[in-house]
């Protein structure tokens, strides 16, 4: 039996392998919660020309995802900023996306609610105006689009691996034309900063080219980043992230930024960087829809996905680490596989997925699922039959 909630939201955090030792125990404190674990790598460029040609530096990551209640998101958030010690530089990230619809099975492991969790613990305040943009994309475009991302101004994109599942695995062996591996790159950045972010990785990225990938923005509810972009042989003791906020602070407000038009000496007026982008009409309507399952039956929630009109699907696999649920082999501690499936499409056609979905899995004994449904403001991909097809464009999947 399933049960439709909206009162979720998924909290992510990205961290350095040392500091994961320490987080996850803090996380997992309680009975009953639960987190999905998985392995990811940073991006540096050197800051040294004579090494910019070289390969971007990979610093390995530990990357954290779990479904919290609402009301226990503050908590949660603050514990893990102040065990993992985000608030100083190059530390790693925190952050929750709200959900629109939840769609529990009657055994998937739900975190517990707890008395007074909206309160968070610390003094270091979380940053509300914040996106996240993630990009799918093959191993030979992921430099390209990682150089861009940096280059525009943000940190360095956090890079994990997934797999790609849709139409061409259906089609026999021509399903051997298809690049079945993709990098997922996943950038934060300020609200103010996203449309800048996001132009120049779709750019960088020919997002408007068939088969090289596509890319799509989600709120962030709250949060906090502090994650490299380059490496250098000066030290400094704050990052430019540190010192544009601490400029916001003492202007009181972000207007500053602005370089779109620009006094010259009392001369006129000039064009600045954001007038020369090409900016794409925003996409409506449109949700991320992403369900967690045990490994040995995602085959199984992959076809019921695409039977009932998914677009496509990207898979990434995570260990599942519950409180008190521990199980040792000679000695070894074992965690069990989830796989976290995700694709993009329209609200309507989601609820109508969500509904088919729901109604096969009953009628298959399949309890142990989730499905989640988060806005997508954003979207850029190839669009079939565009005559001009040079610039990007935000698109749905499907409608």
């Amino acid at each position: 039996m399933f049960t439709n909630n909206d009162k979720f939201s998924i909290v992510t955090a990205i961290l350095p392998n040392a500091s994961t030792s320490s987080v996850l125990p803090e996380v997992l404190e309680d009975p009953g919660t639960s987190a999905l674990v998985w392995k990811a790598r940073g991006t540096l460029l050197q800051d040294h020309w004579w090494k910019r040609w070289l390969p971007p530096i990979s610093p390995a990551k530990t990357m954290l995802q779990m479904l919290v209640p609402d009301a226990d998101v503050s908590r949660l958030v603050g514990t893990i900023v102040e065990t993992g010690r985000l608030h100083q530089q190059a530390t790693g990230a925190v952050f929750s996306t709200p959900c629109d619809s939840v769609y529990l099975g009657s055994d998937f492991h739900v975190w517990p609610g707890r008395e007074g969790a909206g309160v968070t613990s610390g003094q270091h305040s979380l940053t509300e105006d914040l996106s996240i943009i993630l990009a799918i994309v093959g191993h030979n475009n992921a430099d390209r689009v990682s150089k861009a991302a940096i280059n525009s101004g943000t940190h360095g994109p956090v890079v994990y691996y997934c797999e790609g599942r849709g139409l061409r695995d259906r089609l026999g062996w021509l399903r051997i034309t298809k690049e079945h591996e993709k990098e997922v790159m996943m950038v934060i950045t300020e609200e103010s900063d996203a449309d800048s972010v996001f132009e120049a990785m779709a750019k960088a990225g020919d997002l408007h080219l068939p088969g090289r990938g596509f890319m799509y923005r989600l709120k962030i509810d709250r949060g906090m980043f502090n994650l490299p972009s380059r490496i250098s042989h000066h030290h400094y003791d704050a990052n430019m992230q540190q010192i544009i906020n601490a400029i916001d602070h003492l202007s009181g407000h972000t207007h500053w930024r602005d370089q779109s038009v620009f006094d010259i000496g009392g001369q006129g007026r000039g064009v600045g960087v954001e007038v020369l982008q090409t900016n794409t009409v925003p996409l409506e309507e449109q949700v991320c829809l992403s369900a967690w399952a045990k490994r040995d039956q995602c085959s199984m929630v992959m076809d019921m996905l695409l039977d009932a009109g998914a677009p496509g699907l990207n898979i990434a696999y995570a260990r599942f680490n519950a409180a008190g649920a521990d199980a040792y082999l000679a000695g070894a501690r074992i965690n069990e596989e989830y796989g976290m499936l995700q694709c993009v499409t329209g609200a309507n056609v989601a609820q109508h997925i969500c509904g088919l979905v729901e109604r096969d899995a009953e009628q298959r004994g399949l309890k142990d699922l989730c499905i989640t449904l988060r806005e997508v403001p954003r979207m850029a991909t190839y669009v079939p039959g565009r005559t001009d097809f040079r610039a990007p464009a935000n698109v749905a999947l499907a409608s």
